[in-house]
């Protein structure tokens, strides 16, 4: 179970975070697949190195796949319409960094189980004319059912973005805004991203 979750997160990850150039006359399917084996080459490219030393997927993760998600867009949903409006400008940017940083850390995390398994894309239901899309797919690993996951992206005119994933039927991100949502009612956003901030500077293991 841990490794079809670990691969799961992987894929997420992956495709949400993903750095390549990419046209708006590339399908989302087509995107996804093409980012998708292009992780999975480099991870087998140093697999070696990053047996030995696991930090050194940072600068791998830094060069493949940071800059293309829009970090403070994520971040609003997880947080809550109500405590990102309170917020300001500081504490939003600063909680979207500890809250990339916390996907950086579980992504490089999980790179270590992934164990080959398989993702297949399914055709697009209604075309790709809408300025939002989703994309269903299968992971399959052997001896086990296939995963439903389905990627939901929106086109900002010259690339398609992964805005959010739902496993089973269940969001990713309405995951992580449950986790934070107590502790932001009773300490506040200040509180949260000192906590967040303390875990990720904690050496990956």
């Amino acid at each position: 179970m841990r490794s079809i979750y670990s691969t799961i997160v992987f894929m997420f990850l992956t495709l949400m975070l993903s750095t390549q150039s990419v046209h708006a006359s590339e399908a989302p399917d087509v995107m996804l697949q093409r980012i998708t084996q292009e992780m999975i080459t480099a991870l087998r490219q140093h697999d070696k190195e990053l047996k030995d030393n696991p930090d050194k997927i940072y600068p791998i993760i830094d060069k493949i796949l940071v800059p293309h998600i829009d970090w403070l867009a994520m971040s609003r949903w997880v947080v809550g319409r109500s405590a990102w409006e309170r917020a300001t400008d500081t504490q939003r940017q600063r909680f979207s960094n500890e809250f990339k940083d916390l996907l950086i850390r579980t992504y490089a995390s999980t790179l270590r189980a992934y164990n080959n398994q398989t993702i297949e894309y399914l055709p697009i239901r209604g075309g790709i004319d809408k300025p939002r899309v989703q994309v269903n797919s299968l992971i399959r690993e052997s001896g086990r059912e296939p995963i439903k996951v389905a990627y939901r992206l929106a086109n900002q005119g010259e690339k398609w973005q992964v805005y959010d994933i739902s496993i089973e039927g269940v969001s990713l991100l309405k995951g992580f805004q449950s986790q934070f949502a107590q502790e932001l009612q009773q300490k506040g956003l200040d509180a949260l991203i000192e906590r967040l901030h303390q875990h990720n500077e904690k050496p990956l293991r």
